[in-house]
């Protein structure tokens, strides 16, 4: 076989394959990419520095379902048990974001392990990001970490006292990731 139909032949193996290629591997969608940025609320330590309140609540009730711009909001009265970081009052209202189309009862949240739907008759460990944390009527604080108490008020107490006494280095710095959002 001559030299110049073997590389004859390999070119047209290689236009063959790379056509083929073309055709197959599906054309990307042009999307955007954003930033989102915030604590990392895996750590205790973490949440108790960055947040404006920390208390084990009892969930009394769930006073109000809204859904606005493609975001859901759930608004829970709570009862507080015990302050851990800040001031609240005895009972206040406690707005959390959840997964649009929820029905009294069933609600859901992105992550459930950090940020758990409050449930009349439970107990939790909330931390507030903003709002009023008096408890006055018509206010509301905005919880951006939720968990039950699964240590009961006062094992709930000696651990966050130890994620307060030890405030990370990197408390006041956010943490980012890039998110790919695709168009369409």
């Amino acid at each position: 076989m001559s030299m110049k139909v073997w590389v004859g032949g390999c070119l047209v193996a290689a236009v063959a394959a790379a056509g083929a290629a073309w055709f197959t591997i599906p054309a990307q969608e042009t999307g955007t990419t954003h930033a989102v940025c915030g604590p990392d609320l895996g750590r205790d330590d973490v949440v108790a520095a960055r947040s404006k309140a920390v208390a084990v609540v009892e969930a009394v009730e769930n006073t109000r379902y809204r859904e606005d711009g493609g975001s859901a909001y759930l608004t829970t009265r709570v009862k507080t048990l015990e302050t851990l970081k800040g001031e609240l009052g005895d009972v206040l209202d406690i707005t959390q974001g959840v997964k649009n189309g929820g029905t009294p009862g069933r609600y859901a949240t992105e992550d459930p392990d950090r940020y758990a739907v409050l449930e009349p008759g439970r107990q939790y460990v909330i931390a507030v990001q903003s709002g009023s944390t008096a408890g006055t009527a018509g206010t509301e604080a905005w919880a951006w970490y939720a968990e039950p108490a699964q240590r009961g008020v006062a094992g709930e107490r000696e651990h966050w006292q130890e994620a307060l006494a030890s405030p990370p280095e990197d408390a006041v710095n956010s943490s980012c990731e890039d998110v790919d959002a695709p168009t369409g």
